[in-house]
């Protein structure tokens, strides 16, 4: 497996964990390898800019790079952090 397919493998784990919905939407919309591609594209090219033009060692480029791409954002953390068993508020009608 190169590198390029264990950043594809990552970013898709934490689609699933994280991001459920959009990832469905792109299995629906049959544009899941393609957003994997494009996003596994961006997540090397910012290693490399760190690493190469930046001369960041490797270690911390790699933690920069996996907290930009990795971390939940932070609406979507602190509304599970407040009450992850929440249900989402009754609509009225």
């Amino acid at each position: 497996m190169n590198s390029h397919d264990k950043i594809s493998s990552l970013i898709l784990t934490h689609w699933q964990k994280y991001q459920p919905t959009m990832l469905a939407q792109f299995q629906q919309e049959n544009r899941l390898e393609a957003e994997l591609e494009a996003t596994a594209e961006q997540f090397a090219e910012m290693l490399y800019d760190l690493m190469v033009m930046k001369k960041m060692p490797y270690q911390s480029a790699w933690e920069m790079a996996i907290d930009e791409f990795f971390l939940p954002d932070e609406e979507e953390s602190s509304l599970t952090s407040q009450n992850p068993n929440a249900s989402p508020p009754a609509t009225s009608e």
